[in-house]
């Protein structure tokens, strides 16, 4: 399925990906927005710039699983927009050869796409849980 998007302007919707995914991001977890609570993945920090934050994605619970995506993430604060660096636990193939901009930019935006998927998946999930949650407790 994800060789089928291609998109015929690449470059400005890996960035409107992006700035999707941020916000995506943003609802998910407690890292970027201290008022999410129980959400199902988790987030670790890397490393941290003025305008910028590293991290790993995963879902919650999985960390250990090698067949778990793991997302590598750079989250730029300044454009609110998150790149994924590399995706750990996923059949996507490295390619160690030398690569053209037109390859790059579609190993971006595969990787960026299967982002936004699996974060909408997990926004999904998270709303189900607090739904389940919700009508347990009443």
């Amino acid at each position: 399925m994800l060789s089928q998007v291609r998109p015929v302007n690449k470059s400005f919707c890996l960035q409107m990906l992006c700035e999707k995914n941020y916000t995506l991001l943003l609802k998910l977890t407690p890292l970027l927005n201290p008022s999410v609570i129980n959400t199902t993945i988790r987030s670790k920090l890397l490393e941290t710039g003025p305008f910028t934050h590293t991290l790993t994605l995963y879902h919650h619970g999985y960390e250990q699983d090698l067949s778990s995506p793991q997302f590598k993430c750079r989250v730029y604060l300044d454009t609110k927009s998150v790149e994924v660096i590399s995706v750990q636990g996923t059949v996507f193939q490295r390619n160690s050869a030398r690569q053209s901009a037109k390859d790059m930019l579609n190993k971006k935006w595969d990787l960026n796409y299967f982002l936004e998927k699996w974060l909408t998946f997990q926004l999904k999930l998270s709303t189900v849980n607090r739904d389940t949650n919700h009508a347990v407790n009443a």
